[in-house]
């Protein structure tokens, strides 16, 4: 194998272990009353107001099914409410309620405190390189 290829796999490796790493001390941030799903629906909500499951399932790349088992959560918890269109009754639209937004604005803070500390090592250059190097990957 050639040191380029050798430079590829540990790049892939060290990417897997640094997203996995990042993925289990978010969990720990999220203290186990939010689970990530949970998380980007309600910003997803926060962000573009009230939406159909249809739209929220295309929005992150989900199943219907999936969208469906982590609403009926955070309908559980108070987080969300589903309400039904005045104008045509089969058309079910997803509202986050005044809860919710209370929470994903408690969760987004400890999310930003943690990236902050996380990174405070890395240089605002480190970073602006990261982020053009992660660019220059997706649009490959």
């Amino acid at each position: 194998m050639d040191n380029r290829q050798e430079k590829m796999y540990e790049m892939e490796a060290l990417m897997r272990h640094v997203y996995k790493k990042l993925r289990q001390e978010m969990n720990l941030i999220y203290d186990n009353e939010i689970s990530r799903n949970e998380f980007f629906i309600l910003k997803k909500l926060y962000e573009h107001g009230p939406q159909k499951s249809s739209d929220l399932s295309k929005m992150l790349n989900v199943s219907a099914s999936h969208i469906t088992a982590v609403t009926d959560s955070l309908i559980e918890k108070e987080w969300i409410e589903r309400v039904r269109s005045n104008n045509d009754r089969r058309i079910v639209v997803i509202h986050l309620t005044n809860k919710g937004k209370q929470t994903l604005e408690l969760f987004e803070k400890r999310k930003t405190d943690f990236l902050l500390e996380k990174f405070s090592d890395l240089s605002n250059e480190d970073i602006e390189s990261f982020i053009k190097l992660f660019n220059k990957m997706l649009n490959k």
